[in-house]
């Protein structure tokens, strides 16, 4: 857990998106209209984008 924190620590920010980041953490997004777009990430959190 130390050596994650560490290295979230020194990471720096993202400026371009990033194929394997989103792949890794986004399951899947739903589009219901164009006002409500939902991400679902991996571990099941649910986001209105």
């Amino acid at each position: 857990m130390e050596q994650f924190i560490g290295t979230i620590e020194t990471q720096e920010p993202i400026t371009m998106f990033d194929e394997g980041l989103w792949s890794g953490l986004v399951d899947f997004v739903t589009v219901y209209s164009t006002k409500d777009i939902r991400v679902t990430f991996k571990d099941g959190t649910e986001i209105k984008a």
